[in-house]
């Protein structure tokens, strides 16, 4: 059943703390190609404090203060050592980019509150929200699903729809799960050996064939189904704006919004 405007002002403020203090730096942990997370990717100087703080800034915005004070434009990844800093590009002031973890995973919390699922199913949504809101940001950002993302969306599922399973017997629901999964993983691995998909993808697809399988078979077909329409239609807008080149356009989020985007609407 539908939840109350209350509980989604709870769940609203519950996904911008969690956005702010698990996806933002797990977002930045991914993105950065400085292994140590000590150097502002932009101007490569040092950050002295061990703080979390100086870290969480950097996520999405890939410049520390003294770069937001000077205006520096943001980077993907750290120039050499040596090399000259980044031109001054307009003031220094923080875009709108500096919220989109927190943006992005209050959102994807709320949407799925909203489709009035409760119990250990809810949870099994809310979790693959949570954490393909961090997906998605990276996958955006260097297109890359990281495997210890994708393997906890996977365990996290599962062990929520097992206990889905284990306490209210639904044992039929479980294996049309583990099926599913096997099934739509199997189809990913051949995609990505005929026609190229990332490994990422072929990785999470079966996560999310899992989620999809608990409804029943045609919600699988349907949430497939959907990420790949959206994936298409992503990628042709991208392609006759300019914007990318092909094979070189994120897919991982829009099959993570099919998916969840189904599961939510069946309940």
């Amino acid at each position: 059943m539908p939840h109350s405007l209350p509980a989604l002002v709870l769940t609203a403020a519950a996904g911008l703390t969690t956005g702010a203090l698990l996806v933002r730096p797990t977002v930045l942990a991914h993105t950065l190609d400085d292994g140590t997370r000590t150097r502002c990717p932009t101007c490569d100087s040092t950050l002295l404090d061990a703080r979390p703080a100086p870290y969480l800034q950097l996520a999405l915005r890939r410049r520390c203060a003294g770069c937001v004070a000077r205006g520096a434009a943001p980077v993907l990844t750290a120039p050499p050592a040596g090399a000259p800093l980044p031109a001054v590009e307009g003031p220094g002031a923080v875009g709108s980019a500096a919220l989109v973890p927190e943006a992005v995973t209050a959102l994807a919390l709320v949407g799925v509150v909203a489709g009035g699922a409760d119990g250990w199913l809810l949870g099994a949504q809310l979790w693959l929200a949570l954490v393909g809101s961090a997906l998605v940001l990276v996958d955006v950002a260097v297109r890359l699903l990281p495997d210890l993302l994708t393997a906890a969306a996977a365990a996290g599922t599962a062990i929520l729809l097992g206990a889905a399973a284990v306490t209210g017997g639904q044992w039929a629901a479980f294996g049309r799960t583990a099926a599913a999964a096997a099934a739509v993983g199997v189809v990913f691995l051949l995609l990505a050996t005929v026609a190229g998909l990332g490994l990422g993808d072929v990785k999470i697809a079966p996560t999310l064939a899992a989620l999809l399988g608990w409804h029943s078979w045609t919600a699988v077909y349907w949430g497939i189904a959907a990420g790949f329409l959206l994936g298409l239609l992503h990628a042709a807008a991208q392609l006759v704006a300019g914007s990318s080149r092909k094979g070189d356009i994120a897919f991982g989020p829009a099959l993570l919004a099919g998916a969840v985007a189904v599961s939510v609407a069946i309940g």
